[in-house]
């Protein structure tokens, strides 16, 4: 993704329209237009967004590692009397 935020950048500093640019780069031309902007506001920094979409997690650290511990051990080690 950076690499491609880069050459929509390049592109456009090259002087060349915008829908040229969604063409090369085989996006929309909002897209184009959004990460222009974004890069007219913050510079550089726009080539690593700090987004994230999606839900918010709701397994701790600690509960992630309960479920990778009890998945990747047999169940007569963990005191359960079934085998799978």
């Amino acid at each position: 993704m950076r690499y491609w935020r880069a050459m929509l950048l390049l592109a456009s500093a090259g002087g060349n329209r915008v829908s040229v640019i969604a063409q090369w780069v085989q996006a929309d031309e909002g897209t184009v237009r959004d990460v222009i902007h974004r890069f007219n506001e913050i510079g550089l920094a726009c080539l690593d967004p700090k987004w994230a979409g999606g839900r918010p997690r709701r397994l701790s650290p600690d509960d992630e590692n309960f479920v990778i511990a009890t998945a990747t051990n047999r169940p007569t080690k963990r005191g359960h009397p079934f085998t799978r």
